[in-house]
């Protein structure tokens, strides 16, 4: 087994646990989470949008690991696909110093580890 093959699932479990807390904390309305959607001047119910988002995607490579593999690409689409909302917001539309991007980019590559390995070995 190559080193890519043994990171592949250890990258997908963390990274699913991580989406399902924050979406969590998102869905059941952490105070942080609602002053930072206020402050983007996203109304309430996109950080509801995005936390189901987020938990399903991160439920979406849990499942994948253990019964449908395909489930984990397409909770990898959707973990993309936020990140790249997140980064975009951070750096457009609120104007944030480019740090706050760091962590958005990182789950971002590791969604794009995750998804694409197992779409190329297809």
């Amino acid at each position: 087994m190559s080193t890519i093959e043994t990171a592949i699932p250890i990258v997908q479990g963390l990274l699913g646990l991580i989406m399902v807390g924050a979406g969590s904390a998102k869905i059941i309305g952490i105070d942080i989470a609602k002053k930072d959607f206020e402050r983007y001047g996203y109304p309430e119910w996109f950080r509801f949008v995005t936390g189901g988002i987020e938990a399903v995607g991160g439920l979406g490579l849990l499942v994948g690991l253990v019964f449908a593999p395909i489930l984990a690409v397409f909770g990898g689409m959707l973990i993309i696909a936020t990140m790249i909302g997140a980064i975009l917001t951070h750096l457009f539309r609120v104007d944030d110093p480019l740090w706050r991007s760091v962590g958005p980019a990182i789950y971002l590559i590791a969604g794009l580890f995750v998804t694409s390995f197992p779409l190329l070995s297809l």
